[in-house]
């Protein structure tokens, strides 16, 4: 029960510190921008509540494979998030 709350609590985390991030480097996001990082949030935050419902079912295996087929698909997200929401702009000459 514990880990749910600290799941919910590490995703406000993050959300907090993606504004701030966007915020110190000056950026200005869309709604759109924000939409999908904060959908990355919350998948991430799935990932986890997949990860830890399985191990606190007993099923380790399960947990595993689960883990993986959803966090790799999480991880090409957020690369990709930060490569072309949160770069910088490159000024035009």
């Amino acid at each position: 029960m514990l880990i749910h709350i600290l799941i919910g609590a590490l995703a406000m985390g993050a959300a907090w510190f993606l504004v701030q991030f966007a915020k110190n480097r000056q950026l200005s996001l869309s709604w759109w921008q924000w939409a999908i990082t904060i959908l990355a949030v919350l998948y991430a935050g799935f990932v986890l509540e997949v990860i830890f419902g399985f191990l606190g079912e007993g099923v380790p295996q399960a947990a595993l494979v689960m883990g993986l087929v959803t966090a790799i698909p999480a991880v090409v997200w957020f690369v990709l998030l930060f490569r072309f929401v949160f770069a910088p702009k490159k000024a035009a000459n």
